[in-house]
C-alpha cells in the first residue's frame, strides 16, 4: 500500500508542480467541485433507494423475525437512508455555498464508510448474526457503488483512503460481532451435515480474505484509472494551452509546425529561401499626431487587415507587424518557386486595398503606402520561450529588403522590387530599372525595379 501512496503523491505533486496556467488550475477545481455535486446527488439517491426497497424488506422480514428484530431492522434501515439522505444534503450545501474545500472531500468518504459500516453493524446485530454473515446483507452492495461514484472525481488520494476507510468500517464490523455457528436462530430444525460445512466455507475466513482482496483491488483500480484519466487531461489541456499561447505570438501557419515532434529543429532555426516584403505607410506620423487614440487604433486595425488579406491571398505569412509597416514572407515553412511571383501579387493586391480604403473613407490626404521585396536566403526559426516564443527571420535579405523599401520615397514609386526578385517572377518586361543602389561593406550595386506605370500614391 505505501508504494501506491508514494506513486500517486509524486505524481500528484508532478503535476500541481508542472508549468499549468491560472485557467487550468481552475478548471480542475471547477471539476472537483462539479464531481462533489454530484456525488450529493448520488447519496440522495441512495437513501431514497433504500428507503423504496426498505418497504420491501421490512415486509419479508416480519415473516421470519420476531418484533423485537423487526423493530431493530427498521431501525437500520431508518438509520441508513436519514444519514444518507443528510450527508447528501450537506455535500450539495457546501457546493451550493461555495463552501466546499478540496480537504472536505476526505471527511465526506470517511462519513460514507462509518455510516455503511454502522448500517451493516446494526442490521447484523438486529438479526442476531455474527460479523461473517455480513455479505448476506444487501446493504453491503454499497461498496462497489461507493467505489465507483468516486470514480467522478479526479483525485486518486481521495480514492484510495476511500478504499482504506470502507475496509476498516467492514473488518471493523466482522471483529465486533465476531464468528458464529451458521443457520442457528431461523427454524430450521435439520440441517445436512454436508450443506451446512459448504455454507461453512462460504462465510469463513479464508473466503473473507479474498472478498476483502477483490475490493481492495476495485479501489485501487479505480484510483490509478483516475491517476490515469487526471494525466490525461492536465497533458491534454496544457498541450491545448500551449497551442493557444503560440497561436498568438506566432503566424497561423507557424503555430501548427511549433506543436509538432520537430518543434526543436524550429527552435534551433534553420537557413532557406524566400521572398521577403516590407511595406509602411507614409507620412503616418504627421497623420497621427492629428488623430485621437480611438480613431487612430482602429485606423492601424484596419490597415493590419488589410495587409493580412493581402497576404493570406496570395499564402505569405505576416511575420510580425512594426508599427505603421508590416513584414511578410513567402517561402515559409517551404520554399516555392513562385515565391516571388506571389511576392508581387500581394504587393499589387494590397495597393490595390489601398486606393480602395481611400476611396471608401476618403482620406484628406490619402494613405500612401510604400513597398520593398527582395529574396535569397535567410535564416527562420523560433525564438524566446514558452511565456513568448516568436517565429523571426534574420539575415541580409531581410535588410536589403527593408532598404529597398525606404528608397520607394526616392524614387517617388510606391512599389520596387530587386532584380532578382524580378527576374525569378518572369515578369522583366513589366518591369523597368529605376537605379542601382549600394550594398552596405560590400562594395557593389543592387539594381531595383518599379513595376510600368506604379507610382507612389500622391
Amino acid at each position: 500500500m505505501g508504494w501506491l501512496f508514494k506513486t500517486i503523491a509524486n505524481r500528484s505533486h508532478a503535476s500541481r508542480s508542472a508549468p499549468t496556467s491560472d485557467s487550468v488550475d481552475k478548471l480542475f477545481r471547477e471539476s472537483e467541485i462539479e464531481a462533489e455535486y454530484a456525488i450529493g446527488w448520488v447519496r440522495i439517491a441512495v437513501g431514497l433507494a433504500l428507503l423504496a426497497s426498505g418497504l420491501v424488506v421490512w415486509s419479508g422480514t416480519a415473516e421470519l423475525t420476531d418484533e423485537y428484530s423487526l423493530s431493530q431492522v427498521r431501525f437500520t434501515a431508518q438509520f441508513t437512508v436519514g444519514t444518507f439522505l443528510a450527508l447528501g444534503i450537506v455535500s450539495l450545501l457546501l457546493v451550493i455555498r461555495r463552501w466546499f474545500r478540496p480537504w472536505m472531500a476526505f471527511v465526506l468518504v470517511t462519513g460514507d464508510a462509518a455510516i455503511l459500516g454502522y448500517s451493516l453493524f446494526l442490521g447484523l446485530e438486529g438479526l442476531g448474526l455474527g460479523g461473517n454473515w455480513i455479505a448476506a446483507i444487501p446493504t453491503i452492495w454499497l461498496v462497489p457503488l461507493g467505489l465507483a461514484v468516486g470514480a467522478l472525481r479526479y483525485r486518486p488520494l481521495v480514492q484510495v483512503w476511500a478504499t482504506i476507510v470502507t475496509m476498516i468500517a467492514l473488518v471493523g464490523v466482522v471483529c465486533a460481532l465476531g464468528f458464529r455457528s451458521f443457520l442457528n436462530g431461523f427454524g430450521i430444525a435439520e440441517v445436512p451435515s454436508d450443506l451446512e460445512a459448504n455454507i461453512g466455507r462460504l462465510f469463513s475466513l479464508p473466503a473473507y480474505l479474498m472478498r476483502a482482496v477483490m475490493l481492495m483491488l476495485i479501489g485501487l483500480t479505480t484510483a490509478l484509472a483516475m491517476l490515469r484519466s487526471r494525466r490525461l487531461l492536465m497533458r491534454a489541456v496544457n498541450e491545448t494551452t500551449r497551442r493557444a499561447n503560440l497561436a498568438r505570438f506566432l503566424p497561423a501557419e507557424i503555430a501548427p509546425l511549433a506543436g509538432e515532434s520537430d518543434i526543436s529543429t524550429w527552435r534551433q532555426g534553420r537557413r532557406q529561401q524566400a521572398a521577403i516584403l516590407f511595406v509602411d505607410i507614409r507620412g503616418f506620423t504627421a497623420y497621427a499626431e492629428g488623430v485621437d487614440p480611438a480613431r487612430l487604433s482602429i485606423f492601424i486595425s484596419s490597415f493590419r487587415r488589410r495587409v493580412t488579406h493581402a497576404a493570406e491571398a496570395f499564402g505569405g505569412v505576416v511575420d510580425k507587424f512594426i508599427g505603421d509597416g508590416a513584414l511578410l514572407v513567402f517561402g515559409v515553412p517551404d520554399p516555392q518557386s513562385d515565391d516571388c511571383t506571389r511576392a508581387i501579387a500581394c504587393a499589387q493586391e494590397l495597393l490595390e486595398l489601398m486606393d480602395q480604403w481611400n476611396a471608401k473613407r476618403g482620406f484628406d490626404p490619402p494613405i500612401r503606402v510604400g513597398i520593398g521585396i527582395h529574396t535569397g536566403e535567410v535564416y527562420c526559426g523560433l525564438v524566446g520561450d514558452d511565456k513568448r516564443i516568436e517565429f523571426t527571420v534574420l539575415g541580409d535579405v531581410v535588410n536589403v529588403a527593408a532598404k529597398i523599401e525606404q528608397a520607394t520615397k526616392r524614387f517617388n514609386t510606391a512599389l520596387l522590387a530587386s532584380e532578382t526578385v524580378v527576374m525569378r517572377s518572369g515578369q522583366l518586361r513589366t518591369w523597368r530599372e529605376v537605379g542601382r543602389e549600394p550594398l552596405a561593406g560590400r562594395g557593389e550595386h543592387l539594381a531595383i525595379f518599379t513595376c510600368s506605370g506604379t507610382k507612389l500614391r500622391d
